[in-house]
């Protein structure tokens, strides 16, 4: 009887090996910006309704505009890691989708996942389905087409397979900071939070689900934001926590603010009055935890056998948390 790990061991050996000519010829670097002339007629509407940083935060998020943000703020998102929250990220883009699918009680199961595929491509066209949006989109799709299909405990190998494919396409991304975060957050997102929420069940589901994405994010991100800012936020969780809770808003109703720019300039001033509110609140918590003389900590450049280690550590807590729901 042959061993049931040949096969993978050949499949894995096999990858290598076609990622390594894949290496050696250079990759294809696709290229897309789609939509600019529209983006960027959009971007100076968000600047006409909303002050500053509100504006670029706006801007950021919704139609991933490179604005550059006040210093002070930079740091303070920095500091509190939620820096990658104020750019169109596949986090951003997994929390959209994953909203929709939290009303999958009030509203048809198919209903919530059409919405939720739905918002996936209108954001990947609004923000002009540049790469890394495009590549987080396809992430994202995958994940949650295997949640649609009844195979939710396979979320975690579907993205895995879909970004290790990706590398196929172009195997310098793996060095890319962009793609490193993107694939990550998705793959907490999408595959390690909801492990985690059955493990929360006493917690309130609108905390829920927040604290889950949070600490998944989080956990799986830290090494690579770690070795490229050489920082750690003792406050992160926190901070996220309080906070993700408005991207959704922050983005749903970015949306509808650039739909009535086009259709009610009164109806666009109120819905920016609303979504003014919500990013000074997403500013005050950031400004307030970085606050804090401790809230990070440096970190030197460390090996990579470091964080090998400390990825098998999570990969084993991630067993054992899933074998304890399999009992």
């Amino acid at each position: 009887m042959i061993n049931s790990k040949v096969p993978l061991l050949l499949a894995i050996f096999i990858y290598i090996f076609f990622y390594w000519v894949r290496w050696e010829q250079g990759g294809w670097e696709l290229k897309t910006h789609l939509l600019k002339g529209l983006r960027d007629n959009l971007d100076s509407k968000i600047a006409e309704i909303l002050p500053s940083p509100q504006a670029q935060l706006l801007s950021g998020i919704v139609l991933g505009q490179n604005k550059e943000l006040p210093g002070q703020l930079r740091l303070a998102l920095r500091d509190t890691s939620t820096l990658h929250i104020v750019v169109a990220s596949g986090q951003n883009l997994s929390m959209v989708a994953g909203f929709f699918l939290f009303f999958s009680g009030l509203i048809k199961r198919k209903t919530a996942l059409i919405l939720s595929f739905l918002s996936i491509v209108f954001y990947t066209l609004l923000t002009g389905a540049e790469v890394p949006i495009l590549r987080a989109a396809i992430m994202v799709s995958a994940g949650f087409l295997a949640q649609a299909l009844g195979r939710e405990k396979d979320s975690i190998w579907i993205v895995i397979g879909v970004g290790a494919l990706m590398l196929l396409i172009n195997p310098v991304w793996i060095t890319s900071l962009s793609f490193q975060l993107s694939f990550l957050a998705t793959l907490g997102v999408v595959g390690v939070s909801p492990m985690l929420m059955s493990k929360f069940a006493k917690i309130p589901k609108f905390i829920r689900g927040d604290l889950s994405v949070s600490l998944a994010a989080q956990v799986l991100v830290l090494p690579v934001i770690a070795q490229n800012f050489h920082q750690i936020s003792l406050v992160a969780l926190p901070a996220n926590l309080l906070v993700l809770w408005t991207i959704p808003f922050i983005m749903i109703g970015g949306a509808i603010l650039l739909v009535l720019t086009f259709i009610s300039p009164t109806l666009a001033v109120i819905m920016g009055f609303l979504l003014n509110i919500i990013l000074t609140y997403f500013i005050y918590i950031v400004n307030f935890f970085a606050g804090f003389n401790w809230a990070w900590v440096y970190i030197g450049e460390q090996v990579w056998l470091v964080w090998i280690g400390y990825y098998l550590l999570v990969a084993g807590v991630l067993k054992f948390i899933y074998d304890l729901k399999g009992r």
